[in-house]
């Protein structure tokens, strides 16, 4: 089962994104929307991508997740992704609105969908439930402790909830996983989780400061570089 906003069966888009070569991704989804513009992964895919090439894509990085909607209205990594477009744009009320829908249906649908769990936790995160989302990506990993986006995520909700001392345990086991996963795939999670942490502090001036928030921002940065340069 494919876990993330990339589903299974893109191909060499799937392998780049994962990869965090999110240009060259983006190049291979142009061409896959042309040949199949009915597919709503593919446009997910699409916004994903758009949407870690920084601020000035945000906007087409909306416009796809919006086309994945319309294509499908229960795509929950649409939807997700869009919420936190909105987000990043200023839009917080629509953005909250979004991230409320999944959680609502998204714990309907987990006996099916599995990776949901990632999605209600981030979205629980987003909107400040930080006990919850500890619950939630604490039980996502439970069920498969290999899920190291996940991880990272819980990271970073305890480390807003408060539990610094664990939040950088698992970002060093996070890191550790992703290590031992292979220098492709290190570059694209490491990516996201550090792009995550500098957003989360960036909303929480107070938090930035404390050793543990320093500790993880240092790891993430240090072995990105390690993976940049291999």
């Amino acid at each position: 089962m494919a876990k993330g906003p990339v589903a299974e069966g893109l191909g060499r888009a799937e392998a780049l994104s994962e990869a965090g070569e999110y240009a060259a991704a983006l190049d291979e989804l142009e061409s896959s929307v042309l040949a199949d513009p009915g597919n709503a992964a593919v446009h997910t895919a699409r916004g994903w991508a758009l949407e870690n090439l920084g601020a000035e894509r945000l906007e087409e990085a909306g416009a796809a997740y919006e086309t994945a909607l319309e294509l499908d209205p229960s795509a929950m990594w649409a939807k997700e992704g869009l919420s936190n477009v909105l987000r990043r744009m200023g839009k917080r009320r629509e953005a909250d609105r979004l991230s409320l829908e999944v959680i609502e249906e998204g714990r309907k649908r987990y006996e099916r969908e599995e990776d949901l769990w990632e999605l209600v936790g981030w979205c629980e995160l987003r909107l400040g439930r930080y006990d919850d989302a500890v619950t939630t990506l604490g039980e996502a990993l439970r069920r498969d402790g290999r899920w190291i986006a996940v991880r990272f995520d819980l990271a970073l909700a305890l480390l807003c909830a408060g539990d610094r001392a664990r939040s950088f345990l698992e970002y060093s086991r996070g890191v550790h996983q992703a290590v031992n996963g292979g220098v492709e795939r290190l570059g694209g999670c490491l990516r996201v989780a550090l792009d995550d942490l500098e957003e989360s502090l960036a909303e929480r001036p107070a938090l930035a400061g404390t050793r543990e928030a320093i500790a993880a921002r240092d790891l993430l940065r240090s072995t990105l570089d390690v993976a940049d340069r291999a």
